[in-house]
């Protein structure tokens, strides 16, 4: 395709030599030859900034939003050319396109059903947590238009954001993990981010999955999973240090996390492949080695202590599902439990970080250690019903207090901005 082409399917205006291109990139430093350069502006970087670099490199061009030196395609906005791209393309894709959504797990979902389904088909689907209007056009972008199913994880974090990327997606099968409270400063009620995530169905012509437990389904058919109800129904679940291990359709299942939420997904992925008729002994021999991305549920031995860390993000759900996947398997155990605040959670964020402290107790949380504005809500509720508190001023203060007595289990937790996995690291080197 010529850069001319590329500029009229974006609505852009090109300037400069016309010729053919071979992709597009986002970081000029892994530019090939025969690239167009996007240059993405971001809080702490301009895209515009590193034209050259990428036109030394062998780029033949630049998507931008003001002009440049060497060929370039001018747009409105360069997230917006970027949809309308993936768009473009989504046009030509004949394939089955699956869309994992929800609050928690949706990456773990994302690459669960990937493994699996890459057993049986050609498969694209979305690395790490690309899900937003960046990371699901440049998914789309790596296809090749042979494969047959996209699996894409799609995210937001204010309102509309589901239905723009809908729009482009047109999945036709959905996958929803839970639902429940999340980034409430956009959606201001759980309500409301709830009624964002079902927006996509306005888009699905296929398949729905839903978690049992979930809130406010959605009136059109759907299929419910769960360990307690439901159309796919996992039963005797344990929990224990090597895992989680459950019986579906009569076939065992096991996932080497010991994570309720890990069990819930790969439930989610198993029901899908019910529907597709796979065969569920095979589904599950390839869930039983399978590695999840850093940071979510990662047990780690350092100096003689476990430490789990599950510092990626945090919201009340995955709080809740961490805390009740620990409690049996460390029962007896002197437990501390190293909190960051969870973010952007509005109006409702005294309210989910008292309702995390009042918790502590019951799941046998020996000491809780505070990190950030809202964690002293927790650590409030936490010492009204007897378990000790410490509120950290930093990252060392957190490491320095741990080392002022023996602890079995630490278990580390953060929304993504308080950085949590640096006490992890802390910890793991002062160890060695």
């Amino acid at each position: 395709m010529k850069l001319s082409e590329f500029s009229r399917i974006v609505n852009g205006c090109f300037v400069g030599e016309d010729m053919e291109f071979k992709g597009i990139c986002t970081d000029s430093r892994k530019i090939n030859a025969g690239d167009i350069f996007v240059a993405l502006k971001g809080s702490k970087f301009d895209g515009h900034e590193f034209v050259e670099d990428a036109l030394r490199r062998g780029a033949v061009a630049s998507l931008v939003e003001k002009p440049v030196k060497g060929n370039y395609i001018i747009v409105g906005k360069v997230e917006d050319a970027l949809l309308r791209w993936a768009s473009y393309i989504r046009g030509n894709f004949y394939g089955t396109v699956v869309g994992v959504l929800g609050a928690v797990g949706k990456t773990t979902t994302k690459s669960m059903l990937a493994k699996v389904l890459g057993n049986f088909y050609k498969v694209l689907y979305s690395p790490k947590s690309y899900n937003n209007f960046i990371g699901v056009p440049m998914t789309i972008n790596e296809s090749r238009l042979n494969e047959e199913f996209w699996i894409i994880e799609m995210g937001t974090n204010r309102p509309g954001e589901i239905r723009k990327l809908s729009k482009v997606v047109l999945p036709n099968d959905v996958i929803f993990t839970r639902l429940g409270p999340e980034h409430l400063e956009g959606f201001k009620t759980t309500f409301n981010a709830i009624m964002e995530e079902y927006s996509v169905l306005e888009y699905a012509d296929g398949l729905v999955l839903i978690h049992s437990e979930s809130p406010f389904f959605p009136n059109r058919k759907h299929y419910k999973y769960g360990f307690k109800e439901g159309d796919f129904v996992g039963k005797n679940l344990v929990i224990s240090g090597e895992g989680a291990k459950y019986t579906f359709e009569g076939v065992e299942f096991f996932v080497p996390y010991p994570h309720i939420g890990f069990a819930e997904n790969s439930l989610a992925v198993a029901s899908f492949c019910k529907i597709l008729g796979l065969p569920l002994n095979e589904v599950s021999d390839i869930l039983r080695d399978f590695k999840g991305e850093p940071m979510r549920m990662e047990v780690l031995e350092c100096g003689g202590r476990t430490i789990i860390n599950d510092s990626y993000n945090s919201n009340p759900i995955s709080v809740d599902m961490l805390l009740r996947s620990i409690h049996d398997i460390y029962k007896g155990k002197k437990l501390v439990f190293i909190f960051g605040d969870m973010l952007e959670l509005g109006e409702e964020s005294e309210y989910w970080h008292r309702w995390v402290g009042e918790r502590l107790d019951r799941f046998g949380i020996s000491c809780v250690v505070g990190f950030g504005e809202y964690s002293k809500f927790v650590l409030e509720e936490a010492s009204k019903r007897g378990v000790s508190t410490y509120h950290a001023r930093n990252h060392v203060d957190i490491v320095d207090f741990l080392a002022s007595d023996e602890w079995d289990v630490i278990i580390v937790k953060g929304s993504r901005a308080m950085m949590m996995e640096k006490v992890v690291e802390m910890l793991c080197s002062r160890s060695t």
